[in-house]
């Protein structure tokens, strides 16, 4: 079973990609062993892949698709609110999906006991991690993820058949 960890970015910096608390707060989750480390295009996400994964091994641009979701979708302060969009918009579905193909891709170029750290941004992840649990039977709830914050998701044969939060 592949293992593909999806996180949001650490906070960025005004003139930096990431702010001081930000590179710190990334480091500070150095140490996991990953077989691939990918990130969005965008340079926090890059630095956050390399302070987490100790490197960084390709740019993923399926991590930051052109209509993105937060600017499409608008900014939801609650995974709640992201399952109503989920369920009452076709485009939002449709965003989700993709996004879930993009992790099992992923999760795919790895071997059956490996790890992924994938990068990406708010208003990207909470809709296919909102989707994901629904598929998946799971009641989560909380606020949309902050910085650092994403999931877990194990793959059985590119099958996603297990979901864990990660919260700071």
């Amino acid at each position: 079973m592949s293992v593909l960890e999806v996180r949001r970015h650490a906070e960025r910096g005004l003139s930096t990609p990431l702010s001081e608390r930000g590179e710190a707060a990334a480091s500070a989750l150095a140490g996991q062993r990953y077989a691939l480390v990918v990130a969005s295009p965008l340079e926090r996400a890059k630095r956050t892949a390399e302070l987490v994964g100790g490197r960084l091994d390709a740019i993923e641009a399926g991590l930051l698709p052109d209509i993105g979701g937060a600017g499409l979708f608008g900014s939801m302060p609650a995974l709640a609110d992201w399952r109503a969009l989920l369920r009452s918009d076709p485009r939002a579905r449709d965003f989700a999906h993709e996004q879930l193909a993009t992790w099992a891709r992923l999760a795919g170029r790895v071997g059956p006991k490996d790890r992924v750290l994938a990068v990406s941004h708010g208003g990207i992840i909470e809709l296919p991690i909102v989707a994901l649990a629904d598929e998946l039977g799971l009641s989560i709830d909380g606020p949309s993820f902050a910085n650092l914050e994403g999931a877990v998701i194990t793959y059985d044969k590119k099958k996603r058949t297990k979901l864990e939060l990660i919260r700071a």
